[in-house]
Formats: structure tokens, sequence, C-alpha cells
């Protein structure tokens, strides 16, 4: 006949399979406790208490736990200063909140006056810039090619080639702009594979439409 602790097993196998249900990993990871914890009675029921399954369970209850806590701080609402907000609004999005925000730590925050240099012809380009406010103007051998308006990227073809720059860009406004250097992006980005994925699209997407400009403006 079956005990009373045998239905703590089932119960707890029970709450096993609803874990393995659920689509969200911290709801995945509360079930996996309460199983986790379901067994532990049954364990120290038994006529000899079955101690190598409880510290097991414990320490199993003990990571879920951490990780739930990871999750919630996680999941807390992010707090963006007014110049975050937009930029964030401007060209980021495409990320969660907090990527962004842990995105925008290994940045820094100028400000540029009119006639400010960002491209210098013949120079190579060692870091990404998005301006917030400020057009750029680009100039090529003292001509007006282009202008660089406020949530598109900077330096960006030339970033990824290595070329040196064969324009200059100056603000031709006062301007607020974020700007991260080259070799600090990278060491960020290799450490975090999906968010340079992510941000791999938001270049190629500036890029084209870039490019959809240019042709706007200049057709054939």
């Amino acid at each position: 006949m079956m005990q009373a602790a045998d239905y703590l097993v089932h119960f707890s196998n029970i709450l096993m399979l609803v874990a393995y249900s659920v689509r969200d990993i911290l709801w995945l990871r509360w079930f996996a406790v309460a199983a986790a914890l379901t067994n532990i009675p049954y364990f120290l029921l038994q006529p000899t208490t079955l101690w190598p399954p409880v510290v097991w369970a414990g320490v199993f209850t003990t990571i879920n736990l951490c990780q739930i806590a990871r999750i919630y701080m996680e999941r807390r609402p992010v707090a963006l200063s007014e110049d975050e907000r937009a930029l964030y609004d401007l060209a980021f999005r495409a990320l969660r909140p907090r990527e962004f925000v842990s995105l925008a730590l290994i940045g820094e925050w100028k400000s540029a006056a009119v006639g400010d240099k960002i491209l210098v012809e013949g120079q190579p380009v060692s870091w990404l810039c998005i301006a917030t406010s400020g057009a750029v103007r680009v100039r090529h051998e003292g001509r007006d090619v282009g202008t660089i308006e406020p949530g598109h990227l900077i330096g960006t073809a030339l970033a990824l080639t290595g070329d040196p720059s064969p324009v200059d860009g100056a603000f031709a406004t006062p301007a607020r702009y974020m700007s991260w250097p080259l070799a600090d992006l990278r060491r960020f980005l290799d450490r975090r594979p999906e968010l340079r994925i992510t941000l791999q699209h938001l270049v190629s997407r500036d890029l084209a439409g870039k490019v959809g400009h240019a042709v706007l403006a200049h057709p054939a």
C-alpha cells in the first residue's frame, strides 16, 4: 500500500513535468525549486535517511535560487538618463534596455562645438560614435558631399575596413554624442555574441539607410 510519503515523490515529479513544459525560464526554475523541496521530506522520512539525495536537492535548490535572483535583477526596470533615452530612441530600440545600458557604459558622452571635427581626412578611425543632437557636415577636398544626421553611426564602414577616412566630418551645430573606442567595443562584444549579432543588424540597417539617402540626394 502506498505510504503518505510516496505521494511527495509523485507530486515532485508532476512539478518537474510542469517545469519542463513552461517557456519562461524564471517559472521553470521556480517549479524546479518546488520539486526539489518536495522531495527532501521523502528522503528524510525513510527508515534510513537518504542523505546524498537530500544534499544534492539542497545544492540544486541553491543554484536555482541564485539564478532566480539574477533573473529578477536583470528584469528590474532600467532608469535611463536624458542623454541615454535620446540615444536609445534614436538608434537602439532593437536592444533590450539593460543591454543598451551595458553598451553605453563602455562609451563616453562628449559635447562638440560648431566646427569640431569627428572625421579627419587621411586618418584612420579608432572609434564609433552616434550624435543625439547636431548634424555632421561631410567634406571631401574642401567640397561639401553630405550630412550625417543625429541617430546615424559615424565611422562605421571605416572602422570595419580599417582604411583612412577619405573625408572630413565636422559638426555644423553644437552637438552631443556618444563615442566608443573600437578596442573596448570589440572586447565587449567578444563576451556577448548574441549582442554582437543584434548590433551587426543595426549596423547593416544604418549603412543601408545612408546608401538610400545618398541615392535620393544624388540621383543618377
